[in-house]
């Protein structure tokens, strides 16, 4: 099917006169702004994201509102852009906009308000969103509402490809994309948070410097007097712009918005890769603009289009139950998504983008449509899914594409698909061995859904309606619907993650996301039995036996099931500590071991490392710290710094305990060369799993003020053992976990 655009205006095309001489500088000057502007707007999301993760307990949420705050400034200074373009001369422009430019240096460098943690689970999303406005509104909005100005200006000029400059917005994205690639590589391990905001003040200056040079260009350049009179005067001829245009627009540019966000939460809630993957589907993301907007022809977005409205048919089955047994794979199955999803939107969008005078427009239309996209992601869907069905909606809205934007809506076209019968031959050929390598990585049940993913595609292209793939899209998304919600489950979505408890064999299970957080089995002797990773034949039934007796007071940070409590003796404290307030009603209402426990126990509502830091020193005898399921790893808790107040805290002679069994990460020589720079002595210990799988394989660390204090563990030496001193040491500045091996 050919995709066509009503109303895309024709651009001149003449070829432009060469940039040479101060033509060349100025053109070189524009270029350099617009890539310092966005590299500047996404070079604050990780850096105020590393601020505030440690009031936040890590939640991969806080990186997701980040970037909803980045696209409402964008929403703001677009606006504002246009507005002064349309109702403001060119001299009160220059009155409002230059002070409005310096303005944002008396509020940075960047820091946080006393009043930065949230109060409760239920609007930790709009508090955290109230802090990034309080932190950093104001500088990003001025650069948003900068950025567009900077290419109207150029509009202005005469200089090559003034008449379509568009291009600069493709430049300015690559500035974006360089800042988010550079910044666990080059910039955070040179810099600590302090640094990074200072420099990141500085190169502010330096850019509205340059946005100061350019508007002088604009100024007294002789080129652009006629142009820019006729525009300020309203001479020249309007392009009118239909409501039904503008509705294209926003549905473009919400639906890439929303993919990229729902791709960002299914990695990092679902699939438990987090921070790690945080970073990549937004820089696709802004890669497809570069694409989309930086090339004047586009003979790839009809095909482009295709192949995901066909894809949407068949993708949401395939990300949620081939994804959890095969996860290599889903996660570039997902950022695969991300790029072509955003560059058939963006590509229809660029195909479709209206002249320079309409530019400020535009782009308060498209970024209107990327903050909805955002909005329904962060704050809709939580509230209204208990799992992350923005993501199944947004590729079910991919398959729409070629209905809302042919010439014909009403009629079905047939699709043009160059190759069909080449690539049909070759998946009939193929079809064998993959159907063999699938059935040996996955078993007989997966098979049948492979080879129906496999096979729905070739069935909708021998139809060739896109109708029918939009009607198979649909119906996939609603049989994703009902799987996920089954009658004998129970489902709790909150900022802080997701859970779901299930039966499985006769034993209760919590987990989050593929990662089981623990079980119980619902009644009779085995209720109060510690099982999984917490095994009295395992590590913490060595770390209770040797140092329960003098630990009158535990603190526990991470709650899961609460099946540390099992261990609580009589006359002893237990304080949990639990950052969410969901995972505290999981715990007691729907598990028994805080309320069968022995000792006295307490809930503390609040982030472990804050509140522990809150604690007077020596409080406690022991201090049990599990949080780090698969990858999602709390890095605050694990710095250098963090270890040495959790040392503070402990009477002479008592225990840190470190849960970190992780089928991703092999946080054990990080941990024992990050307590050795702390000035602390630490032990591994692994427990086996066993046949009936009450027990399973752990890992744990147990850190303490000196070797002596660990000397009934090290009398243990088939099961404690120190590591070699080669581990990575993580601080408060510098703890990515791009230097920590993998597992296995």
């Amino acid at each position: 099917m050919a995709v066509a655009v009503e109303g895309t205006p024709r651009i001149d095309a003449a070829p432009a006169r060469p940039a040479r001489g101060p033509a060349g500088v100025a053109v070189a000057l524009f270029a350099l702004t617009a890539l310092m502007g966005t590299g500047l707007l996404f070079a604050a999301a990780p850096m105020v994201v590393k601020m505030l993760l440690p009031d936040y307990g890590g939640s991969p949420m806080v990186w997701n509102i980040s970037v909803l705050l980045l696209q409402i400034a964008l929403v703001m200074g677009c606006f504002f852009a246009h507005w002064s373009q349309r109702l403001l001369s060119a001299r009160r422009q220059l009155l409002i906009q230059i002070p409005l430019l310096i303005a944002p240096m008396f509020v940075l460098p960047f820091a946080l308000p006393t009043w930065s943690v949230a109060q409760g689970s239920a609007l930790a999303a709009l508090w955290l969103l109230l802090v990034l406005v309080a932190v950093a509104g104001t500088p990003v909005t001025v650069l948003s509402m900068a950025v567009p100005l900077v290419q109207r200006w150029y509009s202005w000029t005469g200089l090559p490809r003034s008449k379509d400059p568009y291009f600069l917005y493709a430049i300015g994205n690559v500035g974006g994309i360089l800042v988010l690639l550079a910044y666990p590589f080059l910039i955070e391990p040179v810099a600590d948070l302090a640094d990074q905001a200072r420099w990141w003040a500085v190169g502010y200056g330096l850019f509205a410097a340059l946005v100061v040079a350019c508007r002088l260009i604009v100024r007294f350049s002789s080129a652009n007097v006629t142009p820019m009179a006729s525009a300020e005067a309203g001479t020249a001829p309007d392009e009118q712009i239909s409501w039904w245009r503008r509705a294209r627009w926003l549905g473009l540019a919400f639906i890439p918005s929303s993919l990229m966000l729902g791709v960002t939460t299914h990695i990092s809630v679902d699939l438990n890769l987090a921070p790690l993957m945080w970073v990549p589907p937004l820089a696709l993301y802004l890669a497809t603009f570069v694409i989309a907007f930086g090339f004047t022809k586009q003979r790839w977005l009809s095909r482009t289009v295709t192949v995901v409205a066909i894809s949407a048919a068949v993708l949401p089955w395939t990300l949620y139950l081939i994804g959890f047994r095969v996860r290599a794979g889903e996660v570039l199955l997902s950022l695969a998504l991300v790029f072509v999803g955003g560059l058939a939107c963006h590509g229809l969008l660029a195909k479709d983008r209206p002249s320079p005078r309409r530019l400020t427009e535009f782009f308060l239309v498209i970024s209107l449509g990327g903050a909805l996209g955002g909005a329904f992601d962060d704050l809709v869907a939580p509230m209204a899914f208990t799992w992350t069905a923005e993501l199944p909606l947004a590729v079910t809205a991919l398959a729409i594409l070629p209905l809302i934007l042919s010439r014909r809506p009403d009629t079905d076209a047939p699709w043009r698909f160059p190759g069909t019968g080449a690539l049909v031959k070759a998946f009939v050929l193929a079809g064998p061995l993959l159907a063999v390598a699938v059935y040996l990585e996955l078993g007989g049940l997966w098979l049948v859904v492979a080879a129906g993913a496999g096979c729905l595609p070739w069935c909708v292209l021998a139809v060739r309606r896109p109708r029918v793939t939009a009607m198979g899209a649909v119906l996939t998304t609603v049989g994703l619907f009902w799987y996920q919600t089954p009658a004998d489950s129970f489902r709790e979505r909150t900022f802080f993650g997701n859970y779901q408890i299930y039966t499985d064999n006769g034993w209760r299970v919590l987990s989050s996301g593929p990662t089981a957080r623990g079980y119980q089995y619902p009644s009779g002797r085995e209720r109060t039995i510690p099982v999984s990773y917490y095994g009295q034949p395992g590590p913490l039934g060595d770390l209770f036996a040797d140092y329960g007796d003098r630990s009158a007071r535990v603190a526990v940070v991470g709650l899961g099931t609460g099946i540390v409590a099992s261990y609580g003796r009589q006359g002893q404290e237990m304080d949990f500590y639990e950052i969410d307030p969901a995972a505290v009603k999981i715990a007691t209402d729907r598990f028994g071991y805080l309320n069968d426990s022995k000792a006295a126990i307490s809930l503390i509502a609040g982030d472990g490392r804050l509140r522990l830091g809150q604690e007077p020193d020596g409080w406690y005898g022991m201090i049990v710290l599990d949080t780090f399921s698969s990858a999602v790893v709390p890095s605050h808790l694990l710095t250098k710094q963090a270890l040495q107040m959790y040392a503070s805290k402990l009477r002479p002679g008592g225990l840190l305990a470190f849960h970190v069994t992780n089928r991703d990460l092999d946080l054990a020589p990080m941990l024992q060369a990050t307590a050795r720079a702390a000035g602390l002595a630490a032990l591994t210990g692994h427990g086996q799993a066993d046949p009936n799988r009450i027990y399973q394989g752990s890992t744990w660390v147990a850190v303490a003020r000196n070797d002596a204090d660990l000397k009934p563990l090290r009398a243990k030496a088939w099961r404690w053992h120190t590591l070699p001193a080669d581990g990575p040491v993580w601080t408060d500045a510098h703890s990515a976990l791009f230097s920590t091996p993998k597992a296995g």
